[in-house]
C-alpha cells in the first residue's frame, strides 16, 4: 500500500472501477466527489485529508474541477479530455499555462492525457512513421472505434489517432465521425463509431491500397486498465517537481 490519500472526482462508470482498484490494492481512498450525488457533493472541507485526485468528470466540469483541485495544492489526474482542447483536437495552450502558474503556485502537480494506457501511447508512437510511410505510398485510411454501450461521447483517444493521421496525409484536413450516407470526400478521414455490450475499449486504423490492407489495432480487455494506469500516474507525479505534466512525460 502507497501513502498518497486519493480523492476520486467523478463517481460514474470509472470513477467506480477506480475506487474498486483502491480498494484491492490497499489504497487510501479519502473522498469521493460528485455533485451528480448529494452525499458527495462539493463541500468547504473538501480535498482537504487528499495528496491526489483522480478525475472521471465529464468535459462540462472539466476546466472548473481542475482549477478547483489545484487551487486546493492537490495534486491532479485528469482523465477528463476535451475540455482543454479545440474542435481540431489542438490543445488550449492558454489555459494549460493557466493549470501550470496554478500548480507551481500552490505547490502541485497536474498530470494529462487523452489516454494514461502505455499500450495505446505505444500504440501512438508506432501509427505516426507507419502512417507517415504509407501516405508516401498512397494507402488511403480510416479508423474504427468501438466502446461499450453506455459510453456518452466520441473517444478522445480517435480524435488523437485522426489528428496523427491528418498530420501525415497531407490531403486530408477533416475528420467525419459515425455513419455517413454519401460519398467520403477526399480530404476526410471517416473515423466510425459502434457501440454495443461491454467492450472497454477497441480503435483501429486501417490501411488500404488496389493489392493489400494494413490494420492496426489496440484493444482493451479490461477497463481496470484505466484505472491502474491513472493511479501509476499518479504515484509518477507524486515525485516530480510542482508543474504541469502530460503522460508523454511519464512514457520517455
Amino acid at each position: 500500500m502507497d501513502k498518497i490519500r486519493y480523492a476520486i472526482v467523478g463517481y460514474g462508470r470509472m470513477g467506480k472501477i477506480t475506487k474498486q482498484v483502491l480498494n484491492d490494492d490497499d489504497c487510501i481512498v479519502s473522498e469521493i466527489i460528485d455533485p451528480a450525488y448529494p452525499e458527495f457533493d462539493w463541500r468547504p472541507d473538501s480535498l482537504e485529508k487528499s495528496d491526489t485526485a483522480i478525475c472521471f468528470t465529464s468535459p462540462g466540469a472539466g476546466y472548473e474541477t481542475t482549477k478547483r483541485i489545484l487551487e486546493k495544492g492537490v495534486d491532479a489526474v485528469v482523465s477528463t479530455t476535451k475540455f482543454y482542447t479545440y474542435v481540431d483536437s489542438s490543445e488550449n495552450d492558454n489555459m494549460m499555462e493557466e493549470f501550470k502558474e496554478l500548480a507551481i503556485k500552490n505547490e502541485c502537480r497536474m498530470i494529462y492525457g487523452a489516454n494514461f494506457s502505455v499500450g495505446m501511447n505505444i500504440f501512438w508512437k508506432t501509427l505516426k512513421p507507419l502512417a507517415n510511410t504509407l501516405a508516401k505510398r498512397g494507402y488511403d485510411v480510416a479508423v474504427e472505434e468501438r466502446h461499450h454501450l453506455g459510453k456518452e461521447d466520441i473517444a478522445a483517444t480517435a480524435k488523437v489517432i485522426g489528428r496523427i493521421l491528418i498530420d501525415a496525409y497531407p490531403d486530408k484536413n477533416k475528420m467525419v465521425f459515425g455513419d455517413i450516407d454519401r460519398k467520403r470526400n477526399d480530404d476526410e478521414i471517416t473515423i466510425g463509431i459502434t457501440r454495443v455490450g461491454n467492450i472497454p475499449g477497441t480503435h483501429k486504423v486501417i490501411f488500404d491500397s488496389l493489392v493489400d490492407t494494413i490494420e492496426l489495432t489496440h484493444t482493451v480487455r479490461d477497463p481496470k486498465l484505466f484505472a491502474k494506469s491513472a493511479i501509476n500516474a499518479a504515484r509518477w507525479l507524486r515525485k516530480r517537481p510542482p508543474g504541469l505534466y502530460s503522460v508523454k512525460d511519464m512514457l520517455k
